[in-house]
């Protein structure tokens, strides 16, 4: 999966200023600025363009960034983010979609782009406080932005939500989302409400998204989801009772069971992807193989 990436991630803040060695990560609409270094076969598919990427040093820019903020260290590597609207684009750098970075290498670089973005999201989001207007600073000793007018703090934003496999000991539900440009099988997913436990979460959404009921959920693992500012949790689960699909179409194209042997290949090289992982497993182990 996209952090899995063979090096350490240090997210402890420091107050430390950025050296000439040091990544220095600047976004624009929801776009990363980085180097194409291996140019494979761009198309459609996001999920699997080969391609490697560089990311900018404080070294490449022709005019340093005003504004930089320490955002995490992975390995060796220290990376900060140029707080900036706009930065001095290096020579060979520019800027590409986020989503992108799911499928480009090396694995600790393209995480790196794809959690900046986050961080980024955040600062830029909270300029202004909330409550009263005035104008939010950066606290220097930690990871909040602090009102000097009304002391409200702000933490960055993490959204929990679920990935919901449902089995009935032979087969597993795929779901393709509505209006989405890429028609990918997926699994049942959402977001946790207020109020609710991960447990509920998979109960619901699975009733709202394909109308059935589940039992004996089971946690596979976790995932930090950058791209939506997620916490991903993966379950297995039985379904209970009828297995009559109730599609709900306002949110999906399409909602049906599979036998491993008919999971289209589509997901085989979504390495970046807890949905991904899930699948392939089915496919490739089936509910025998998993324990299910």
């Amino acid at each position: 999966m996209i952090q899995e990436t063979g090096k350490t991630y240090d997210n402890h803040f420091e107050p430390k200023e950025a050296k000439a060695e040091s990544y220095v990560l600047h976004y624009r609409d929801r776009s990363a600025l980085v180097r194409v270094v291996a140019a494979g076969e761009r198309g459609a598919d996001e999920f699997s363009s080969g391609e490697m990427i560089e990311l900018p040093r404080l070294a490449d820019y022709p005019t340093l960034p005003e504004r930089t903020v320490f955002a995490f260290r992975i390995g060796e590597d220290d990376f900060f983010l140029a707080l900036d609207d706009e930065v001095a684009t290096p020579a060979g750098f520019t800027y590409e979609r986020v989503g992108w970075l799911r499928g480009v290498g090396p694995a600790d670089l393209a995480f790196a782009a794809a959690v900046g973005s986050q961080l980024a999201s955040w600062y830029r989001d909270n300029r202004f406080c909330s409550r009263c207007g005035h104008a939010m600073e950066l606290a220097p000793r930690s990871r909040e932005i602090v009102c000097p007018n009304c002391a409200k703090i702000v933490y960055p934003k993490i959204q929990p939500g679920v990935i919901a496999a449902v089995t009935d000991g032979e087969r597993i539900v795929l779901t393709r989302y509505q209006g989405r440009a890429l028609k990918l099988w997926a699994l049942v997913a959402g977001f946790t409400e207020i109020g609710e436990s991960v447990e509920d979460t998979v109960r619901r959404e699975v009733m709202e998204e394909v109308g059935l009921r589940v039992r004996d959920l089971r946690f596979y693992k976790s995932q930090p989801w950058p791209f939506s500012d997620t916490l991903l949790m993966g379950f297995w689960c039985h379904v209970d009772g009828s297995r009559l699909i109730r599609t709900d179409h306002q949110e999906l194209a399409e909602a049906r069971w599979f036998s491993p042997e008919e999971i289209p290949l589509e997901r085989a090289n979504d390495h970046a992807s807890l949905t991904g992982e899930m699948i392939e497993l089915f496919r490739t182990k089936g509910a025998a193989g998993l324990g299910l």
